[in-house]
Parts: C-alpha cells; sequence; structure tokens
C-alpha cells in the first residue's frame, strides 16, 4: 500500500495521541470524518498501523528484562523458534542474522523466576546449543515516534501499587487501547468518571503508554537491527545518551554482562546502516567492539504484561 501525504499527517496525528477520536483526527487533517475513517481502517487492515497499551513493567512487578541471543543445532531454527514463542515469558522473538540465530525480550519477574524459566522453559527446548543473555538494568529511550522526537526520555514512574481497578483497566485497554471512557468502565465495572479518572491517572505517571505502532517498511525503513556495544563502563552511559538522540533509533538501554549498550534502531537501507556503523559508531573512540543482529523475521510481539485471566 502507498502511502500519500494525508495517510502520513492520519499516522502523525496518532504518533501525538493514539487514542485520538476519528473526529477530531478528521478536522485536523481537513478530511471528512467518514473519508478519514475509511482511510484509518484500511491502514489497519493492511498491517501499516496498530495499537498497543504498553505497561511499564517494573510498575506491573516485572523486575528482570532479560534479552537473549540463541544458537542452535543446523537445520532446527525453526523448530526451536515454535517452542520458543510458547512461552509465556517471550515477550518478542525474531528471527535474526549475525552473532545469533535468534534474538529474544523475556520479562521475568524476580529471581526464583528467572530461574524457573532458565531451567523448565528454556532449558526444555531441544536443539538449543547455547545462550548468551544480557540485562537490560536502565531504558534511556523507548520511543514509537518516527514523526518527531520524543519530548522527554523515559522517566520512573511513582513507586505505587496498582489496585484492583487499575489492572482491570489495563487487562481492557491490552484488548482494545483505543475504546472509549464509557466501554472502558463497563468493561472494568466502574462508574465513567472514576474510570476516566484512573486512565488520565496512569496516563500522566506512564504508568502505561497508549501509543500507535507503523510498520517501518511503510515509511521507507526497510532495515531493523540490533546492535550490541561494549564500551569502558565509565562511558557507557554518555554513548548510550548520544546514540538515543538519532532519530531512527528506537530503543536504547544500559546492560549488563560482556555488552554495555543494547539499540534498536531502523534504516532506510544497508547504505543507511553502513553510514551509522562507520560514522556513528565507530568515529566515537569510547566504543571498543559492536555485533549487528539484523532481524530478518519476527515471530511475536506481545504488549500483553498483565494477565488476562
Amino acid at each position: 500500500m502507498l502511502l500519500d501525504e494525508i495517510d502520513l499527517k492520519i499516522l502523525e496525528e496518532l504518533e501525538n495521541n493514539a487514542r485520538l477520536p476519528v473526529q477530531q483526527i478528521a478536522r485536523n487533517v481537513g478530511m471528512k470524518r467518514t473519508t478519514t475513517g475509511y482511510r484509518l481502517n484500511k491502514l489497519l487492515s493492511n498491517g501499516i498501523l496498530k495499537f498497543a497499551c504498553i505497561a511499564n513493567v517494573e510498575v506491573v512487578e516485572y523486575q528482570i528484562p532479560l534479552g537473549i541471543g540463541i544458537n542452535v543445532s543446523p537445520g532446527k531454527i525453526t523448530s526451536v523458534a515454535e517452542q520458543l514463542v510458547h512461552l509465556s515469558e517471550v515477550k518478542v522473538l525474531s528471527l535474526v542474522a549475525g552473532r545469533y540465530v535468534i534474538f529474544a525480550w523475556c520479562l521475568l519477574k524476580d529471581r526464583s523466576d528467572l530461574n524457573r524459566f532458565l531451567q523448565e522453559g528454556l532449558g526444555r527446548v531441544e536443539d538449543i546449543i547455547s545462550i548468551e543473555t544480557v540485562f537490560a538494568y536502565t531504558w534511556l529511550r523507548d520511543s514509537w515516534r518516527y514523526f518527531t522526537s520524543p519530548s522527554e526520555s523515559p522517566t520512573e514512574p511513582p513507586r505505587t501499587r496498582l489496585t484492583d481497578l487499575d489492572l482491570s483497566l489495563i487487562r481492557a485497554l491490552q484488548e482494545d487501547p483505543r475504546q472509549n471512557v464509557t466501554s472502558l468502565a463497563g468493561s472494568s465495572g466502574c462508574s465513567t468518571p472514576v474510570a476516566k479518572e484512573r486512565l488520565n491517572a496512569l496516563l500522566e505517571n506512564r504508568t502505561i503508554q497508549i501509543v500507535s505502532i507503523i510498520d517501518p517498511s511503510a515509511l521507507g525503513y526497510h532495515i531493523e537491527a540490533m546492535i550490541l556495544v561494549k564500551t569502558p563502563p565509565s562511558q557507557a552511559y554518555v554513548i548510550a545518551n548520544q546514540l538515543s538522540t538519532c532519530k531512527f533509533v528506537r530503543h536504547v538501554s544500559l546492560t549488563t554482562g560482556h555488552w554495555q549498550i543494547f539499540v534498536s534502531a531502523q534504516f532506510r537501507d544497508a547504505e543507511h546502516l553502513h553510514e551509522f556503523l562507520t560514522e556513528t559508531l565507530v568515529v566515537d573512540t569510547g566504543v571498543m567492539e559492536f555485533k549487528v543482529l539484523e532481524a530478518m523475521k519476527t515471530l511475536k510481539f506481545s504488549m500483553m504484561l498483565v494477565n488476562m485471566v
């Protein structure tokens, strides 16, 4: 599907506010409501756009964001990936080219949960030859924006315990991030004013984000790469902070282990990727080593952080 100027305007409006009503989008882009609704539905049905409710992992009691690079026996990539997809702890799973053949992001609640996952979950998947783990202890950028830069860096949410109503609202929003407040109140068993008040509070303190996720290839970004960077510990934060300012960089975190920084970015083509590696990473003398993982296919992408049952 080729995008025209109106499609891009609609995507930009939703990037700024993923819950913006169709009527308001229509006014902002100067189109009729019916035409705007038709175009929005077309973007959704063609897989160019989708919506998600993203809960802050620490607030919903996930303390260990774990990246795992995996190598497997020859000819067993598909069978191993199929087994990993069904593990609830695995939230993102991609087939990659580079140092590993599979890369996964997992979320664990605590050390006992981590031990159980490694022994009873990952440990029971046949044909895995080796794994390498990275623990993301600080996120410096976590952005779904393409049209504008994020207005602020990720902030720590208030250390408040979520109520049963909060969890109910988040579950409902995970199923339908754009449902109106009246519908949200009905599915959560509270009044509309209460649902509106709690929703605004969850959004304002960044306990949750309602985001529009755009297929990057529709905007001309055809290569998705994950880059593991090794730096001296004293320079890791400074270098990671510099990388987070690149417009095409989506996510940056500080990690433990052999690698100090994890970067996820979108590139227009191989030349654009090469330019980043040779002019951004290598020029900075603080970068000691890096490995590029090119995502060939994403098999799982789950935002369901709060149990749906």
